[in-house]
């Protein structure tokens, strides 16, 4: 696993948490706490993206929080800033190109080997999205309120093949976040990420470009069945997926 992949792991676990099934055995990473408080230490298979997924927080926000630019190298043990100080704001949109350096404070921690994030390729034209899966939307989208869902709940069938909504590349892929089993985080560009939870299987890797419609996981079991939980992000805030996907249903 690449370093960056501790931003986007906390985000998201803290996104999804109005939809998680029972946690998923993790053999190559332990669970995540959810993101809480003003700083997170970076763990093993973290990426900026899962972490700021998990945050709540647009990922270029975070990279700029701790001035983290190209190509978004982060090292386990690092110490991460998620809320902004009055003397150290700076926009997300101009991260500085310095390379973050590694925290000092933990003897137990070990930089781990990096390499850059890849970056989609550029669009031709604004994005085609589609359904990630064939099945029955068992829970809507809902902002706010009770029944507070921060994307969609497809029920399909057993087995069934999770795909791309859009172009992109893979930026985590993997099941250490508690209660989402194998998860997927695809960047389609600076603006749009998805992610797809509580897959039985993740048949992608992290740094795969992966083309509309690509396969990237098979349906898994959550706590009420066979269902894919998924989310749009635009400029790290959810949107709701009927809004963009093709009218008629999954």
């Amino acid at each position: 696993m690449t370093a960056p992949r501790v931003l986007a792991a906390l985000v998201l676990a803290a996104v999804l948490s109005g939809c998680a099934s029972s946690p998923a055995p993790v053999a190559d990473r332990g669970d995540r706490a959810a993101a809480s408080g003003s700083r997170y230490t970076v763990q093993k298979g973290d990426t900026l993206y899962s972490i700021a997924w998990r945050a709540g927080l647009n990922w270029k926000t975070l990279a700029s929080l701790n001035g983290i630019g190209p190509p978004y190298r982060i090292q386990q043990g690092q110490v991460l800033r998620l809320r902004a100080t009055p003397s150290r704001v700076r926009t997300a949109s101009a991260p500085v190109q310095s390379a973050p350096k590694a925290a000092a404070s933990s003897s137990k921690a070990r930089p781990a080997k990096v390499s850059p994030m890849p970056t989609p390729p550029p669009l031709k034209g604004p994005l085609r999205w589609g359904w990630p899966v064939r099945g029955t939307v068992e829970r809507p989208f809902a902002g706010s309120g009770a029944a507070l869902n921060k994307g969609l709940d497809i029920q399909g069938a057993p087995g069934s093949v999770v795909r791309a909504a859009a172009p992109g590349v893979v930026v985590y892929a993997g099941a250490g976040l508690r209660g989402f089993a194998a998860l997927i985080i695809v960047k389609h560009d600076d603006t749009w990420l998805s992610a797809y939870a509580h897959n039985a299987e993740s048949l992608v890797k992290e740094g795969a470009p992966v083309a509309a419609g690509a396969s990237l996981a098979r349906l898994g079991r959550g706590a009420q069945g066979q269902r894919l939980h998924f989310e749009l992000r635009k400029d790290g805030k959810p949107i709701d997926p009927q809004t963009v996907l093709p009218k008629g249903g999954a």
